[in-house]
């Protein structure tokens, strides 16, 4: 098989101190994931490293271990950012603007919610597609610090693997859903990732990113309430605010379904939430209908399949 025929990539998950790695190669229109494996690095990663002169090489040492470790055959690397580490926000424009108008536009928009002079940053930007009618369209920006980019590309700098792509990891969640999962373009999907402190939140309208959000998790639990049914009280009252902000309804029942994902996902969680809404809620699965050879099949019967989203949608972007 030509090299044309064949491309293989490294999707690299990094949340906190989880470090998950899918390799997956695409053979003329198929893609297939060929090895996957996880584990843990050192230091969380957060914005405390990138003042820590030694992090670098530390996190560089915990990736080629779990790497050499697992006879991976890729170099390529596509690595998915966690999005508390960037900005992003969809902003009305002029259907008509492009070039240098619309970049120009867009930088006097960024300068607007920043900080720091825009020379800090990276601002990359496409419009979303829309059947609406008018001069509006709207475009998803996002935006994130040089010196956070600069890190990662000294950190592969450091490995014997080659940075390709730097992905955010709710579009990575979001590309995995869409290759899994068929749906009308009318449809509205919550998209739910469930971490150790913090719960990230994605409502797409069709195929297109609609809102993002976090929230931290500081969950007061109530009396004789255990800890899953707290957070699924805490889920669904932040879920009926962003719909009822966003008038896209009057209840979580006006979404077409939800997928769930993430570190802490239990599935005494996912049966609270089940029994508490009448609308489709299940697990995410970024395997649902990519082909996998043996070795990832073992291994995903010890595993959770739904904390692979990330690090899956990372390899597809490249892809």
């Amino acid at each position: 098989m030509t090299p044309q025929e064949s491309t293989g990539i490294l999707g690299i998950s990094l949340v906190d101190n989880q470090l998950r790695i899918v390799e997956g190669r695409k053979s003329l229109n198929e893609f297939q994931v060929t090895q996957i494996c996880q584990g843990r690095v050192r230091h969380p990663f957060n914005f405390e490293v990138f003042s820590d002169k030694g992090a670098v090489r530390r996190f560089a040492e915990d990736i080629t271990r779990l790497y050499e470790t697992q006879n991976f055959q890729i170099k390529s690397a596509s690595f998915s950012l966690d999005s508390r580490m960037v900005m992003i926000k969809k902003l009305p424009f002029d259907r008509d603007l492009s070039g240098n108008q619309l970049e120009e536009q867009m930088n006097w928009e960024v300068r607007q919610f920043t900080i720091s002079p825009i020379e800090e940053y990276i601002v990359d930007f496409e419009k979303l597609s829309s059947t609406a009618n008018g001069r509006i369209c709207n475009v998803l920006v996002v935006v994130v610090r040089k010196k956070v980019i600069e890190f990662l590309k000294e950190l592969f700098r450091h490995t014997n693997l080659q940075l390709e792509v730097i992905d955010v990891d709710i579009f990575s969640a979001q590309r995995a859903l869409l290759i899994n999962y068929d749906y009308a373009n009318t449809d509205r999907i919550g998209l739910i990732d469930i971490e150790e402190n913090i719960v990230h939140f994605l409502i797409l309208e069709g195929k297109n990113y609609y809102f993002s959000q976090d929230i931290s998790l500081s969950v007061n639990q109530r009396p004789h309430e255990t800890k899953n049914e707290s957070l699924a009280r805490l889920i669904s009252k932040e879920l009926r605010r962003i719909i009822l902000d966003h008038q896209l309804g009057k209840s979580v029942e006006d979404l077409n379904e939800i997928f769930l994902y993430g570190e802490a996902l239990e599935d005494r969680l996912l049966e609270e939430l089940q029994n508490t809404h009448d609308v489709r809620i299940n697990k995410a699965n970024p395997f649902r209908k990519i082909k996998l050879i043996e070795q990832p099949k073992e291994v995903l019967e010890q595993l959770p399949n739904e904390r692979f989203m990330v690090s899956v949608g990372a390899a597809l972007r490249a892809i």
